[in-house]
C-alpha cells in the first residue's frame, strides 16, 4: 500500500519519487508473460492509487451485490474505467474482454470479473464531479513523472497516441488488402519456425500463428480477441495468413500456442530484420502514414 509508504517515508522522499519507485518496482514485478495491456495495467496501478487518495478517496475496497460478494478494491475498479475508455468499449464489453484474459485480471489481482451493473454502480457513487477530478489529477501527475508529450501518453517508452488506434476510431478503416498480401508474400517466417519444437503435425501451421501475430501487431489491434473478431467478419484476411479453407483458431488456440512457445515479441524476435528490411524497401511503406497501421486505409 502506497498509504503505508507514505507514511513511513515522507521525511526521505518526495511524493514523486515515491511514486517512480512504486512504478518502477511495478515493472521489475511484472510477469513476462503478461501482454501489454497487462502490462500497462499493472505499471498503472500505484498511479491510480495515488491520484484516488489525492482526490479524497482513501478507502481501498468497496461493497456491493449483496452478502457474500467479495469487495473489490477502488484502484481495480478505476483501472478497468481507464481501460474500457482506451478500448472505447461498453461496460458490458469489459466484462467480456476481462473473462477471457487472464492475465488482464492478473494485472487487475481480481480473480473474478466484476459484472457490468457493479462497474455501473460504482461510476453513479461516485459522481461525475470526482472522475472530472480523478482525470485532471491524473493528468497533472503524468506530466510532472514525463509520461506525457504533446497528446500522448508514454508508458514504459511505449507510445499511446490518443484517439489514434484506427482499430476503434470513430471512422470505419478499410485494411489494405495489397498491403497485407505485399507484407506475407515478402516476409519469410522460417526463421521464428526455427526456434520452435514442433513434435508432429498440427490441425493449424504454426506458421499462420506467427503470420497471425505480425498481423495483430501491425494493425494496431489492442488484443488477441480483438484481432480475431475482426477475421471473424474479414474472411478473405485468413487465406492470407494461411488459415486453411478461411478457418481461425479461437483465442485458447493462441492462449496455449503462446503459452507452449513462448510470448508474442520472443516469437517474432526471429523476424526483426527481415521486417525492418522490409519497410526500409517496400514502396507502400511510403504511403502509410505510421507503421503501427500499415494493413490500413481510411
Amino acid at each position: 500500500m502506497i498509504e503505508t509508504e507514505i507514511k513511513r517515508n515522507t521525511a526521505r522522499y518526495t511524493l514523486l519519487d515515491l511514486i517512480r519507485d512504486e512504478v518502477n518496482k511495478a515493472k521489475a514485478q511484472t510477469p513476462k508473460t503478461f501482454d501489454s495491456i497487462a502490462e500497462f495495467l499493472a505499471i498503472s496501478r500505484p498511479i491510480v492509487e495515488i491520484i484516488l487518495m489525492n482526490c479524497g478517496d482513501w478507502t481501498d475496497q468497496i461493497e456491493h451485490g449483496g452478502r457474500g460478494k467479495k469487495p473489490i478494491s477502488h484502484i481495480s475498479l478505476m483501472l478497468i474505467h481507464i481501460l474500457s475508455k482506451m478500448l472505447g468499449i461498453s461496460y458490458r464489453q469489459i466484462e467480456r474482454e476481462l473473462r477471457i484474459h487472464d492475465t488482464w485480471l492478473r494485472a487487475l489481482k481480481l480473480k473474478k470479473a466484476p459484472s457490468h451493473s457493479r462497474l455501473s454502480i460504482f461510476r453513479t457513487e461516485m459522481g461525475e464531479l470526482f472522475f472530472k477530478d480523478f482525470f485532471y489529477n491524473l493528468t497533472k501527475l503524468l506530466h510532472k513523472l514525463d509520461l506525457i508529450k504533446g497528446d500522448g501518453a508514454i508508458v514504459d517508452s511505449a507510445p499511446i497516441l490518443a484517439s489514434m488506434n484506427l482499430v476503434r476510431a470513430n471512422t470505419k478503416p478499410k485494411i489494405n488488402l495489397e498491403r497485407v498480401r505485399e507484407f506475407f508474400t515478402s516476409i519469410d517466417v522460417s526463421p521464428a519456425i526455427n526456434m520452435l519444437q514442433i513434435s508432429k503435425k498440427k490441425k493449424y501451421s504454426p506458421e499462420s500463428f506467427i503470420r497471425f501475430f505480425m498481423f495483430e501487431k501491425l494493425a494496431g489491434f489492442l488484443s488477441t480477441s480483438q484481432a480475431l473478431k475482426f477475421l471473424k467478419d474479414h474472411p478473405q484476411i485468413t487465406g492470407i495468413l494461411g488459415f486453411k479453407g478461411d478457418h481461425v483458431p479461437d483465442y485458447q488456440n493462441f492462449t496455449y500456442f503462446k503459452r507452449r512457445h513462448g510470448t508474442v515479441p520472443t516469437l517474432l524476435e526471429p523476424m526483426v530484420e527481415s521486417v525492418t528490411e522490409f519497410f526500409k524497401v517496400s514502396k507502400a511503406t511510403a504511403k502509410a502514414s505510421d507503421i503501427d497501421f500499415f494493413f490500413w486505409s481510411v
